[in-house]
């Protein structure tokens, strides 16, 4: 199924298809932050996971547009389809990904628009769309869901910068904010957001026996296999001796070698980029 359509799968394949979409989201997010550094950004400083974080972003993309217009040069091929992300693949039957730039920016914009959803909305959970509307626009498609409603996360990042690629009128500066802050109303449960952006999803405190690291609970109510896929990850890191899951939200690391700000700089890190793409 390289390049069937969402809607035309079946339910084993759609499903299939929603892990392989889940999977390329924590590499699509760290090949636009090197694309922010290397343009002398700071991604850290600029991305903090709130709406209004994507209006610096889109500034900076925007910004972007004769290296999207220009991109590929001529006589260079355009970015082969099987190396499109998978949402595209199985999305876009007449529009062309022309280049790896429009690539990074376009998949990039995807994940990052999903972790400032997610973070607005931590009730919100991965799924297919309308699965059982065939006739659905959304049928099949891996979509945030939240509170009665879906979302296919691709749609507005996607036609903005064709848009920018077309030289037509993309989307206004606040647009893609505006939007998210509708869209976080939409899907969650609880009037205020109870992760703030730009808060730490993980706090490591020192103790004699090791270390004890919280995970905020709003993140471990996701559910546990995103405790668990970190501290299998962790367990494999140099220096780590041992990780014990001591309740749901919580663990305890024996780690001699290790610093506990060095530690919980990990985790922070591989929880931003890993934990809203795991259901």
């Amino acid at each position: 199924m390289p390049f069937s359509h969402y809607r035309r799968m079946t339910a084993d394949q759609a499903a299939a298809a929603l892990d392989e979409f889940l999977a390329e989201r924590p590499a699509a997010w760290v090949r636009l932050r090197a694309r922010l550094s290397a343009d002398g950004v700071d991604p850290d400083a600029m991305l903090d996971a709130s709406p209004a974080s994507l209006t610096e972003l889109w500034r900076w993309i925007s910004g972007r547009r004769a290296e999207l217009v220009a991109d590929p040069a001529a006589g260079v091929p355009v970015l082969p389809r099987e190396d499109w992300p998978s949402w595209a693949r199985h999305t876009l039957t007449s529009v062309k990904v022309p280049s790896a730039t429009m690539d990074i920016l376009t998949d990039g914009l995807v994940s990052y628009l999903a972790i400032v959803l997610i973070t607005g909305a931590p009730n919100v959970r991965w799924g297919l769309g309308s699965p059982e509307d065939p006739n659905h626009h959304l049928h099949h498609h891996p979509v945030l869901i939240g509170n009665g409603h879906q979302v296919f996360v691709p749609t507005l990042p996607l036609g903005g910068i064709l848009r920018l690629k077309r030289r037509e009128k993309s989307l206004h500066p606040t647009e893609l904010e505006d939007y998210t802050a509708g869209v976080i109303a939409d899907l969650r449960t609880n009037q205020k957001a109870v992760l703030e952006p730009g808060g730490s999803p993980v706090e490591v405190v020192a103790e004699p026996e090791g270390f004890d690291v919280g995970v905020h609970p709003v993140i471990a109510a996701r559910g546990s296999a995103l405790v668990d896929l970190m501290a299998l990850q962790l367990a494999s890191l140099h220096g780590i001796d041992s990780v014990l899951r001591t309740s749901p939200d919580a663990l305890q690391v024996h780690a001699p070698t290790w610093h506990a700000d060095d530690l919980e700089q990990w985790l922070n890190d591989w929880m931003k980029a890993n934990g809203p793409f795991i259901r």
